[in-house]
C-alpha cells in the first residue's frame, strides 16, 4: 500500500429532511465528502458510506405527503395511495404491496443514488462505497450497494446476501441475493464488500480474504438501541472475522438517525488483528458516539 493512503467510515446521521428533494439529497452527501476530504490527509482515499443511505429516496418524488406520516408503514400506506397499489389485495398482500411500490420507485432511487454518488467521488477525487438503496431487479428488490472510483465511474455492484427482519416479508420484503463476492484492486488494495448481517459471516470474510481482498468494507444499519449487549454482539461480527488475517482491514460505517419510527443506534469503526492495534482491542478508530455524525480516518502504513 501507498504510503499516502487513507481508510474513511461516515457515521451518517439521517434526517427525513435531507430527502425532502433531489438537490437536498445531493448537497447532503456532498457536503459530507467534502468534509472527509479536508480532514484526511492528501493522498489516496477510499470513502464508506452506511448502508440505506439511499432508502430515505422512496419519499422525495411525494414528500409533502409521506413528511407528516408518524410510522413507516403509515409513510408506505400513503406512496400506495398515491401510485394506486391495493395495499391489500392479491396473493401477496400487504407484502407484495410493498414490493410493487418499491419496484415502482426503483428507476427514480436508482437514478439519484448513482449520479449522486457518482459525483461525490469525482468531487472528492475519492474512491467511495456508497452504502446502499433498495434497488429493484427484474421481479426482486435488493439492498444494493454500488462502488466508485475518482473519476466516479461504477466498478462494483455487491446485493446483501442476508437480511435482517426489517427487510424481510413484513418489512420491506426485499430478496436477499445470490452469495456472489465482486471484489475490486484500488491503491489501497483490493476491495470487497459485505452488507451488515453478511459481515457476520465469517465465510464470506473468509472467501474474501482467499481472494486476495485487503479491505472489507461494510456499511451497516443498525434499527436497535445501542446497548452494552447490542455492542458486545457486533464485536463478533467484522472485528472477530478479521483477527486471522494480518493484512485485512475492515471499515465498518454505521447509519445513526431515521425515517419516522425507524431509529438507528450504533458505534461505527475501522478494525484490523489485535496485533495491528498498539492497545491490542481490534480497533484502528472508533466512534465516540453512539447517535450523532462522526467521521472516522485511519492513515494506512
Amino acid at each position: 500500500m501507498p504510503k499516502s493512503a487513507s481508510l474513511a467510515a461516515v457515521q451518517m446521521q439521517y434526517r427525513l429532511e435531507d430527502y425532502r428533494s433531489v438537490e437536498a439529497f445531493r448537497e447532503r452527501v456532498l457536503g459530507v465528502m467534502r468534509a472527509v476530504r479536508q480532514r484526511a490527509p492528501k493522498g489516496d482515499l477510499l470513502v464508506v458510506f452506511p448502508e440505506d443511505v439511499g432508502l430515505g429516496l422512496i419519499f422525495t418524488q411525494d414528500f409533502e405527503r409521506v413528511q407528516t406520516a408518524k410510522t413507516m408503514v403509515e409513510a408506505g400506506l400513503r406512496l400506495m395511495e398515491r401510485y394506486q397499489i391495493n395495499a391489500f389485495a392479491g396473493e401477496g398482500g400487504f407484502a407484495g404491496a410493498t414490493r410493487t411500490l418499491l419496484r415502482t420507485l426503483s428507476p427514480f432511487v436508482e437514478r439519484v443514488y448513482h449520479e449522486v454518488f457518482s459525483e461525490a467521488a469525482r468531487v472528492g477525487g475519492a474512491w467511495v462505497v456508497a452504502g446502499s438503496a433498495p434497488i429493484a431487479q427484474g421481479e426482486c428488490v435488493h439492498n444494493v450497494c454500488y462502488t466508485y472510483n475518482p473519476k466516479g465511474e461504477r466498478v462494483l455492484v455487491q446485493r446483501k446476501i442476508n437480511l435482517v427482519p426489517l427487510e424481510q416479508e413484513a418489512g420491506l420484503n426485499l430478496c436477499p441475493a445470490p452469495r456472489e463476492l465482486p471484489n475490486v484492486n484500488t491503491p489501497l488494495g483490493k476491495l470487497g464488500v459485505l452488507i451488515c448481517l453478511d459481515g457476520f459471516y465469517h465465510e464470506l470474510i473468509d472467501q474474501h480474504a482467499k481472494r486476495g481482498v485487503r479491505v472489507i468494507a461494510m456499511p451497516s444499519y443498525n434499527p436497535l438501541p445501542w446497548t452494552k449487549e447490542e455492542a458486545q454482539g457486533w464485536e463478533t461480527g467484522l472485528l472477530a472475522g478479521v483477527q486471522k488475517y494480518p493484512d485485512l482491514i475492515g471499515v465498518n460505517p454505521m447509519g445513526v438517525g431515521g425515517f419516522f419510527d425507524v431509529r438507528a443506534e450504533g458505534q461505527s469503526s475501522i478494525v484490523a488483528s489485535r496485533a495491528r492495534t498498539p492497545d491490542g482491542s481490534g480497533y484502528l478508530a472508533r466512534a465516540r458516539s453512539k447517535d450523532q455524525e462522526e467521521i472516522l480516518i485511519h492513515p494506512t502504513p
